[in-house]
């Protein structure tokens, strides 16, 4: 039955649409019935289409007969427009995926041809938020197979393009967990300044305070196309994007990572075939994984992240991508700040002052490209991060990450001091004197998303004193940021109830 669309101004996630409860009676539609909406344009092509749920308008006025109305995401995912508004509503079954959906939830191990199902349908828009959940929480209490994983790598892989740009395309990645982490700003330049491809793409944060595309877009646009994306590489050797930006790269993974976000869940089976599904997309051979292991993190035990390694590390020599793991300590931040322009700020501070910046940002940075600098013969076992040290320290790295924010549409001179954070600021001090002597990674990621952040990226905090420190009472060692003043309450209440800096002297018991 063709329907004209109402644009309702509203947005939501749910992906439901509503019609008059007459013309519901007339398709033999209920609430809650799946349907598919296909735009029918004026000269009578069909154009796109999307799966919705349907609800029903009992209200005089609301949704006249023959009309249905529309939330934002799916006007504009029907590319609909005041003039072109006409969509074919048809009653729809669960797609055969759902089905391999139940199978998981109840820990049975799917086939391949199941596994290709469910991606394709997520891809497509076939599966429902709701399902899709079911699906991620059932990866998160079932687990998978390594031939599932692989399966599902290859699969969300090929949902999209997948680039060749050569046999020597390196990257690194990290699981994630500490806060701080901005140590790909460091690592690209640095081994795009030795002379090796590092086409660097990243998500957004999922659980974290600031992902690297987060960060970075402080500094510059990190939305390309591929045509874009493949001329920045050919100026630079590297770039640091947006893998979602690239639309035609894995597509499956956004969708899931859509239903990951709010479920503040990260399947270990999913996470393995993002990572590797988005280096196939771009053509990765060899690559070092950064898994930081504490509390906090993803993986609290070196044992914990020792079994994810060697898992990973097998997958994707399956896959055919060479991967070095480093289990890295997670027991404070990377740096002192947590937050997207802070983040930032604190690695051009490096990048400019090398000999001055943050030492675990260097020591860490250097460390990891020093392995990738090994892996692509341009320093002997052992002398990598001699090297990363020596071009950190040239200005070579430095002078990299300007053309790379110049080709990103940034300013190429931005300084440090230009970057701007806050405004509301919040000062924390010692309540008494004594040494810092346990840092809480959690509780630091929850003040620091309270405050507002990856969205507001001028929100953050900024851990003045870590570990080992000695501090005085009345000092300031801890400071929060917000671009709101309500949020700023919210996260020193979060603070003054979850202090994550625990000090004393240096006494740990008296028996």
């Amino acid at each position: 039955m063709i329907f004209s669309c109402k644009r309702l101004g509203l947005s939501s996630d749910a992906r439901v649409i509503i019609i008059d409860d007459d013309d519901a009676f007339i398709i033999n539609a209920k609430p809650g019935d799946r349907v598919k909406l296909l735009h029918i344009k004026p000269n009578g092509e069909e154009g796109k289409e999307t799966v919705a749920i349907i609800n029903t308008a009992t209200g005089t006025g609301v949704i006249k007969p023959g009309e249905v109305g529309l939330y934002d995401e799916i006007w504009e995912t029907l590319h609909l427009s005041p003039k072109d508004r006409k969509v074919d509503i048809q009653l729809l079954s669960k797609p055969r995926s759902f089905e391999a959906i139940k199978r998981k939830v109840k820990g049975k191990e799917l086939t391949t041809e199941e596994i290709h199902d469910i991606i394709s349908d997520a891809t497509d828009g076939a599966l429902l938020p709701i399902e899709l959940a079911a699906f991620v929480i059932g990866l998160e209490i079932q687990g998978a197979s390594d031939r599932e994983v692989v399966d599902f790598a290859n699969a969300m892989a090929r949902s999209g393009e997948i680039l060749d740009l050569g046999e020597d395309v390196f990257d690194k990645h990290s699981t994630g967990g500490v806060p701080g982490n901005k140590v790909s700003l460091i690592i690209v330049p640095i081994i795009a300044a030795a002379g090796l491809l590092i086409p660097k793409t990243s998500t957004r944060a999922i659980t974290s305070p600031s992902g690297t595309a987060d960060s970075m877009e402080v500094l510059a646009n990190v939305a390309f196309g591929k045509d874009e994306v493949l001329k920045i590489l050919k100026e630079n050797n590297a770039g640091i994007f947006w893998g979602s930006s690239v639309g035609t790269l894995a597509p499956a993974d956004d969708a899931l990572i859509k239903i990951e976000k709010p479920l503040n869940s990260d399947p270990f089976p999913l996470m393995i075939a993002s990572i590797i599904s988005k280096k196939m997309c771009m053509g990765v051979k060899k690559m070092v994984l950064d898994i930081p292991c504490g509390k906090g993190t993803k993986f609290t035990t070196i044992d914990d992240g020792r079994k994810f390694a060697i898992r990973f590390k097998d997958i994707a020599q399956k896959i055919g991508i060479e991967a070095i793991c480093l289990l890295t300590s997670a027991s404070q931040p990377i740096g002192h700040a947590v937050g997207p322009a802070i983040e930032a700020r604190e690695a051009m501070y490096l990048l400019q002052n090398p000999e001055k910046g943050s030492t675990s940002l260097r020591n860490k940075s250097t460390e990891l490209a020093g392995y990738l600098l090994e892996m692509g013969g341009k320093a002997p076992e052992g002398k990598g991060q001699e090297l990363a040290i020596e071009i950190l320290n040239s200005g070579k790295a430095l002078k990299k990450m300007r053309g790379i924010i110049s080709a990103q549409g940034g300013n190429p001179d931005v300084s440090w001091e230009e970057i701007k954070i806050g405004p509301h600021v919040a000062e924390m001090k010692a309540s008494k004197s004594g040494f810092i002597t346990e840092i809480d990674n959690y509780h630091i990621n929850q003040i620091a998303k309270i405050a507002g952040c990856p969205a507001a990226k001028k929100s953050g905090v900024d851990v003045i004193f870590k570990r080992g420190s000695r501090v005085k009472k009345g000092d300031v060692i801890f400071k929060i940021y917000s671009d709101s003043e309500e949020r700023l309450k919210q996260a020193v209440k979060y603070y003054n109830q979850h202090p994550p800096q625990r000090f004393s002297g240096m006494t740990i018991e008296k028996i």
